[in-house]
């Protein structure tokens, strides 16, 4: 069944983001019949597909919300924003869900518990929802289980609170800290700390992105610990537990027993970290003795339900305790639901214009033997010059239509990531306090899938930073003679450059003066050097890694909270991040992005008879500039362009390249724009404007700074394309 399940999961996502759209629809509507419907369908739907399939929570979890939903269609049922919350926690967990049946091909462990929990809320028991199996450690929490001894010492035994807390993956663009949540945690006795999924090697490993899970006790009730949790509500399971002493598997052997403590000891075995490689060598060693343990106990077992059980520590213990019954060995997913799906969607159109000039370019390329023959006869240069030229420029079209279709087979609209927009501002004003109005434009306007794929976490981040930092609330706008209610307006629209997208707001922008102030406490800048920024460059300060902090952001009401990694991000992409701010009046970011990432624009320049490429996104202007006109204070250089004073560096210098004693009069210099202000960057000469693919360093260059790839001329010239800003 495994192209049955390859379209489930595509047609599931499908139906879940019809589904929270319509259910946004319905929130805000409550009488519109027609979402009613909608909402409806996708969750019947749901319900018959995953029913095709071993997973029955994920088949239990939409039923309910069928039947949630049929009740409201039938008015015995209304819409209150309470329940919209749940119907968005239970679509939130089907997409993970779904998420995870692509990457691994099952449900995760503690679907059951999950499930049943999401269940209850809609049932109405809001309680329930959140305190799950209050009573059983191993149900709601099975983590629980895994406790070592000593663990269960430190937590105390009795009545508690556990936190199973799964950050968003991207909470480090949302300004969520893990960490900083669990300090605030009252009487915490036990933290956890494990990695969510397996880790990547060093090199690999993105360091904006969580993948780590939390677990946690604490010695206060549910309601005291709650707060601390306030901002992530649908990433915490919060519930009251009552800890058991340690139980040694007295199913296998006596407590004090020298076979009891050795079966305990291969629990933590498991628990101790390494590679992938080395847990499986290990996994391996512990079902092979606890296999003999058992066999000298004389109670043998199935070696294939003990490979099973030696999956976790705790896995373990509850089989050694409870015995096999409980513990089906699993069946292994086939290799193709294990492997990583990334399916891009084409428009029938696009993909028959794109046949039509393949066809186009056989016919062209059978008029090459001809006019080979034609050489070889001795033909007349005159006529074989005209009639290759002819060729070539057929060819030259054909090559250039072809390679604008292959384009745009890739290109999709940005609603794709528009689309979580609308839910990422209802749920973060409902829990601000605030009312803020989306507007959104240009939906329909088109991009790479990579440029969307690089677009999605700034764009998202820089939407909860004008919610949350940006807009005020609704007492404070009011004062300063706003409407309560603020506007959140996310633009897109492509340029010559390729696409961009703004950011804006009516909140209370930013404060040049504070970001000085800022600056100067935070010791990023000396209180002279402060004092000489303009009001536009101050602004800019937001992109300085050191305001990438909640406390600044709140004293100065304004951007901070990892602006330095929208911009990394972005930069990383070949585009550019600019930002302008008025007191009381609000902010505006915009992100400038090529239209794809497989063909660069880049410009030629020349250095010390080597020859590089500097990305056009990047270039503000060329123009040569008299050398009477650079000032020079010790090694550093200076130049007035476009009247402003603008750093000026040499490309000769900064790739360690002999100095240029030739006599000039004037110097070719390239204006770079930069995100941290422009740069002028003098070289000997500036050649041609080309489309090329850029290709990354590989092998032992990998490695390399200040270089982006190669790329080859249309002339078979190698070039290197510089990375400025790493160079700068």
């Amino acid at each position: 069944m495994s192209e049955l399940f390859d379209q489930f999961i595509v047609e599931a996502q499908d139906l879940l983001e019809t589904a929270g759209g319509a259910l946004l629809a319905l929130e805000r509507d409550p009488a519109d019949r027609a979402s009613v419907d909608e909402l409806f369908r996708a969750f019947h739907t749901l319900k018959g597909a995953s029913a095709l399939f071993d997973m029955a929570p994920f088949t239990r979890l939409v039923h309910a919300g069928e039947d949630t939903l049929s009740l409201l269609r039938d008015g015995r049922r209304g819409m209150t924003p309470e329940l919209a919350d749940r119907l968005f926690r239970v679509l939130d967990q089907c997409a993970r869900w779904v998420a995870a049946l692509e990457t691994a091909g099952a449900l995760p462990d503690d679907a059951p518990a999950a499930a049943d929990a999401l269940v209850r809320g809609l049932a109405g028991d809001g309680a329930a929802e959140d305190s799950g199996a209050a009573g059983g450690e191993g149900e709601a929490f099975p983590w629980l289980a895994a406790l070592t001894a000593e663990e269960r010492q430190a937590a105390g035994d009795g009545r508690l609170t556990a936190i199973g807390y799964r950050p968003d993956p991207e909470c480090f663009f949302t300004g969520d800290d893990p960490l900083a949540l669990f300090r605030r945690v009252p009487d915490l006795r036990l933290l956890r700390i494990e990695p969510a999924e397996p880790l990547p090697a060093p090199a690999e490993m993105d360091p904006y992105r969580c993948v780590l899970r939390f677990h946690a006790l604490s010695g206060a009730d549910v309601e005291a610990v709650r707060p601390a949790f306030r901002s992530v509500p649908d990433q915490v399971h919060i519930a009251a537990v009552t800890l058991k002493p340690a139980v040694i598997p007295i199913a296998v052997a006596r407590p004090d027993s020298l076979a009891a403590r050795m079966l305990e000891e291969q629990g933590r075995i498991l628990e101790l970290p390494g590679s992938a490689v080395e847990r499986d060598s290990r996994r391996a060693a512990v079902a092979r003795a606890v296999a003999a343990i058992l066999a000298s106990l004389g109670r043998p077992a199935d070696r294939r339900m003990i490979e099973a059980a030696c999956a976790d520590a705790g896995t373990l213990h509850r089989f050694l305790a409870e015995g096999p019954a409980r513990l089906p060995v699993p069946e292994a997913p086939p290799a193709a639901i294990l492997a990583a799906r990334r399916a891009l969607r084409v428009e029938p159109e696009r993909m028959d214009a794109l046949m039509a000039l393949v066809g186009e370019l056989s016919v062209v390329k059978g008029q090459l033997g001809p006019l080979l023959r034609r050489a070889e006869g001795g033909e007349l240069a005159t006529e074989l010059r005209r009639d290759l030229k002819g060729f070539s420029a057929r060819l030259d079209a054909l090559v250039g239509d072809l390679h604008h279709a292959a384009l745009r087979l890739r290109l999709l609209p940005l609603a794709r990531v528009f689309d979580p927009l609308p839910r990422l501002v209802r749920d973060t004003a409902r829990r601000l306090d605030k009312t803020v109005d989306l507007v959104l434009e240009g939906a329909e306007t088109e991009a790479d899938k990579d440029i969307l794929d690089v677009l999605g976490e700034p764009l998202l981040h820089l939407v909860r930073n004008a919610l949350d930092h940006g807009i005020e609330p609704p007492d404070r706008r009011i004062a300063a003679g706003k409407p309560p209610g603020g506007t959140l307006r996310v633009r897109a629209f492509q340029d010559k450059s390729g696409v961009v997208v703004e950011v804006s707001d009516d909140g209370a922008g930013i404060d040049p003066a504070a970001m000085r102030r800022a600056a100067v406490a935070k010791g990023l800048l000396a209180p002279d050097a402060a004092a000489a920024l303009s009001d536009v460059d101050a602004v800019r300060l937001v992109f300085a890694p050191g305001f990438s902090t909640a406390g600044i952001v709140s004293d100065l009401s304004g951007r901070g909270v990892g602006m330095d990694a929208v911009r990394a991000a972005v930069e990383r992409a070949g585009g550019r991040v600019e930002i302008a701010s008025t007191p009381g009046t609000g902010t505006r970011v915009r992100l400038s992005l090529p239209l794809t990432l497989s063909i660069t624009r880049v410009v030629v320049v020349e250095a010390a008879g080597a020859l590089y490429g500097i990305p056009v996104a990047l270039v503000g202007g060329i123009q040569r500039v008299p050398r009477a006109a650079i000032r020079a204070v010790k090694r550093a250089e200076s130049v007035v362009l476009r009247d402003r004073v603008v750093p000026l560096v040499r490309l000769r210098r900064l790739l360690g390249q002999p100095e240029d004693v030739r006599a000039r009069e004037t110097d070719c210099v390239v204006l770079a724009e930069l995100s941290d202000g422009p740069v002028a960057v003098a070289v000997d000469d500036v050649g041609e404007r080309a489309d090329v693919v850029l290709r990354p360093m590989t092998g032992v260059l990998r490695g390399l700074r200040g270089y982006a790839g190669t790329a080859v001329l249309g002339d078979g010239r190698l070039i290197l394309v510089l990375d400025l800003r790493e160079l700068l």
